[in-house]
C-alpha cells in the first residue's frame, strides 16, 4: 500500500509538472497613456509646489511566463514619458532696498526606459492582479521655467538667476494594477506607479554667496515620480 501510495503521488507530480510545461510562454506588445505628476517635499519653512499633472505615453515589449495556470511573470521593457507642470511662491530681497514676491512657473518632461518585473495572479480567465517592481534610467530631460515679479515691469532691480534642475537618472519604484483579459491574446490594465527614489532636485539661486563664495539656494524641491498608466496588450 506504501508504495502503491508514492507511486501515485510521483505520477501525479509528473503530470501536473507536463500540465504546467504545456502552458506557453506568450511575448507581446504594449501601448497606453500615462497620467504623470511628482511627490515634493521641500526645505524647512518653504510653501511646497502646487504641480499639475502631465499627459504622456507608455509602449515596449511584454511577454507572459506562466508558473502555473494561475501565477505569471510579467517583465516588460517600457518607454515611458513622466513630468509635471508646477509652480512656487518666494520672496527676494533686492541689494537697491527693495523687495519683490515672484512666482516660478516650471515645466518638467522626462522621458525614461523602464523595466517592469511584475508577478501576476489570475484570480479568474479575465482578470489577473499584478505587482512589482519597476527600475528606470532617464533618457532624456525637458525643463524650462518662467519667473514674473511684482515689479519686474519697472526695471529698477537686478535680474535674478533661473531656477536650476539637478537631475538623477535611477529611479526605482512600485507598480500595482489590474488586467482584464478581452481574449487570449488580447487585454487592457492599468497600474500606479510609485517612485521610492529622488529624480532630482529644484533650487532657486540668490544672489547671495556663502563663506566658500558658493550662490546661495533657496525654495529647495526634491522630486519623486508617481503615475497612472492604462495600457492595452497584444499577445502572440
Amino acid at each position: 500500500m506504501k508504495k502503491i501510495t508514492i507511486y501515485i503521488f510521483t505520477m501525479l507530480i509528473t503530470l501536473n509538472s507536463h500540465g504546467q510545461s504545456l502552458l506557453p510562454v506568450k511575448y507581446g506588445m504594449k501601448i497606453g497613456t500615462n497620467i504623470a505628476n511628482f511627490n515634493s517635499t521641500t526645505n524647512d519653512g518653504v510653501e511646497n509646489i502646487e504641480s499639475s499633472p502631465m499627459i504622456g505615453a507608455s509602449g515596449g515589449f511584454y511577454i507572459e511566463i506562466p508558473l502555473n495556470d494561475r501565477w505569471y511573470i510579467n517583465p516588460e521593457i517600457i518607454y515611458s514619458q513622466k513630468g509635471a507642470s508646477f509652480n512656487y511662491q518666494y520672496t527676494h530681497n533686492y541689494a537697491i532696498n527693495e523687495r519683490d514676491s515672484h512666482t516660478s512657473n516650471q515645466e518638467l518632461k522626462l522621458a525614461y526606459i523602464e523595466l517592469n518585473t511584475n508577478a501576476s495572479y489570475k484570480s479568474t480567465d479575465k482578470l489577473s492582479l499584478n505587482l512589482g517592481p519597476s527600475f528606470s534610467y532617464l533618457l532624456t530631460t525637458s525643463y524650462s521655467v518662467t519667473d514674473k515679479g511684482e515689479h519686474d515691469e519697472q526695471e529698477t532691480h537686478e535680474e535674478l538667476p533661473s531656477s536650476i534642475y539637478e537631475e538623477e537618472t535611477l529611479d526605482i519604484g512600485l507598480n500595482i494594477g489590474i488586467s482584464y483579459y478581452i481574449s487570449e491574446n488580447l487585454l487592457i490594465d492599468g497600474k500606479v506607479n510609485t517612485g521610492f527614489m529622488s529624480i532630482g532636485e529644484v533650487s532657486q539661486e540668490i544672489n547671495t554667496v556663502d563663506a566658500a563664495n558658493n550662490p546661495i539656494k533657496t525654495n529647495i524641491y526634491n522630486l519623486k515620480n508617481k503615475a497612472i498608466t492604462f495600457s492595452i496588450a497584444y499577445l502572440f
